[in-house]
């Protein structure tokens, strides 16, 4: 047998019909609800219960109260906050930041108040800025209004060291930037981290922008970086939720313009038998039995500490995996072969989601590339005997077809190879990332 709920109190269903009608759109924005005394009528109960369940909505932020008038759906004309503006090119008029160029593109009027103040900062501006104790901060304080309503701060710090003297010392809005004479200074930034929080304000925030009980506010601090890696500004912007929606706009990298290919190290094992699984069950899904068997770690892990197995990543994320080596399988291989000059292809696997942008054409050039860069003559490999797609794929690819060898209890014997000197071109560029330092 089901156990219902709690009974709600009263006041907490006068405050559920009235928030009904107000998200239905019942109650529009800048609506007048029903007095007190009105509600206490429909519902037969006291004024002061009344009173409990507006005082829900106002705590809510759904409504405002606004004596002796009454109370009213708050109206709500939120500001698209868009933090990956933070590098966008400056309008050109000295008049206007981008803030009151946005504003004034959506036909709102826009005003800032700008204070300056050098002071010791809080523990998170210090610790974003990395400063030492005892250092201080110039900090450009703006409060931004629309339509004559405080819409948001946004405080700007600097270590003083680097900026004193500077454009950034004038309570006056620097037509072309604080970045830009950041970047003047020596201290260009090229790269910002952003992070966000959702609180209560603080009492001073409250105030700041005159925020009526219930109103949340995100806190979007974000840190500018150097290319040598030092924080050089951080930014606490406080935005009412009640008049802000925040967008980010991203755009997905082309993976071929985001591929490196590195040499894997000890701790890439699993990376390397994943890559090998991933590519297993592909195969079993249609059909074809090539490596349905545990991958032989014990092999892999030798190649990774001679240098052997190399992994491609796109964006740090792995998404393919050869292994070369110099020694010639001698099940395949004839001993007059094995003395040729040559290197060998093995375990080349690229992930079905980046399937169709010819990586593992441009892993074969690569590996001819790096043949040559051994001194050897050749690139070899032998593949599956019962894979024929995979034996023509070889073939448009420049391998010729040198014979196909059976042994007991191994799948593999078609053997083929190319000279090093054979570029197919296509596929993206692999770019040769340096070997991580141990333990990195």
């Amino acid at each position: 047998m089901a156990v219902s709920g709690r009974a709600r109190a009263l006041y907490q269903r006068i405050a559920d019909k009235l928030r009904v009608q107000i998200t239905e759109g019942t109650l529009r924005p800048g609506d007048r609800l029903p007095t007190e005394a009105e509600i206490a009528a429909e519902w037969e109960t006291t004024r002061s219960t009344a009173v409990q369940g507006l005082k829900v909505l106002v705590n809510e932020g759904l409504i405002i109260s606004d004596r002796p008038r009454g109370y009213f759906v708050r109206s709500r004309r939120p500001m698209v906050y868009r933090p990956q503006g933070e590098f966008r090119k400056r309008p050109l008029s000295p008049e206007m930041d981008l803030f009151l160029t946005q504003m004034s593109e959506e036909g709102r009027e826009a005003s800032q108040r700008i204070e300056i103040k050098v002071e010791s900062p809080s523990q998170q501006v210090r610790e974003r800025l990395q400063l030492q104790e005892g250092e201080l901060v110039v900090v450009r304080r703006r409060v931004r209004s629309v339509d004559g309503v405080p819409y948001n701060t946004n405080d700007s710090h600097f270590p003083l060291a680097l900026v004193q003297g500077s454009e950034i010392m004038n309570p006056d809005d620097i037509a072309r930037g604080a970045n830009v004479v950041l970047a003047e200074l020596g201290y260009e930034q090229v790269r910002a981290l952003d992070e966000i929080q959702v609180r209560m304000p603080t009492p001073d925030e409250a105030d700041r922008l005159q925020l009526g009980p219930g109103t949340p506010v995100a806190v979007h601090l974000c840190t500018g970086f150097t290319k040598a890696g030092r924080p050089v500004r951080t930014v606490v912007n406080v935005l009412p939720g009640d008049r802000h929606v925040i967008t980010y706009e991203r755009l997905r990298p082309r993976v071929e313009e985001a591929l490196a290919i590195r040499q894997a190290k000890v701790d890439d094992l699993h990376t390397v038998v994943d890559l090998w699984g991933h590519a297993a069950s592909w195969l079993q899904e249609r059909g074809i039995d090539q490596w349905q068997y545990p991958p032989r770690e014990d092999r892999i892990a030798a190649n990774i500490a001679a240098g052997e197995c190399w992994i491609v990543e796109a964006d740090g994320a792995p998404v393919a995996t050869i292994t070369v080596d110099e020694h010639a399988d001698l099940d395949f291989w004839s001993s007059s072969e094995a003395a040729d000059s040559a290197l060998y292809v093995h375990r080349m696997v690229v992930r079905r989601d980046v399937a169709g942008m010819s990586i593992g054409s441009a892993l074969l050039d690569w590996a001819g590339e790096e043949a040559l860069r051994q001194g050897k003559d050749l690139l070899r490999l032998d593949a599956w005997r019962t894979n024929g797609a995979l034996q023509q794929y070889y073939r448009d690819h420049g391998f010729a077809h040198v014979r196909t060898v059976e042994v007991a209890d191994r799948h593999s014997g078609a053997l083929f190879q190319r000279p090093a000197t054979y570029r197919r071109g296509i596929g993206p560029e692999l770019k040769t990332s340096p070997p991580a330092l141990e333990g990195k």
